[in-house]
């Protein structure tokens, strides 16, 4: 219990991190807390509504479909670039190699 309590406030500490307009992928977080992309997703699904989860995307760039559906409406607000319903996942990792 204590070692996902522990992954669970390592997630945390990485979405929260994550500025508004940009994004990160489930596998991004996995690689960063050495576990599978789904068990990122699920640890992602536990935060509470104080962190932008909706900031986290697939690696394809589709949005989260919990909340009803309000991540797609969240990241637009953010301004984030978005390619038709999808992030523009290529753009913004363009953007950070930049930076």
């Amino acid at each position: 219990m204590e070692a996902a309590l522990s992954l669970l406030e390592e997630v945390r500490r990485i979405v929260d991190a994550v500025p508004s307009g940009q994004v990160i992928t489930y596998g991004e977080i996995a690689s960063l807390v050495g576990v599978h992309p789904r068990q990122a997703g699920r640890l992602v699904a536990r935060l509470e509504d104080d962190s932008p989860w909706w900031r986290v995307v697939y690696s394809d760039g589709s949005p989260a479909t919990c909340h009803d559906g309000a991540a797609r409406t969240l990241l637009r607000e953010e301004e984030t670039p978005m390619c038709g319903e999808r992030v523009d996942v290529r753009r913004l990792l363009e953007q950070r190699r930049s930076s």
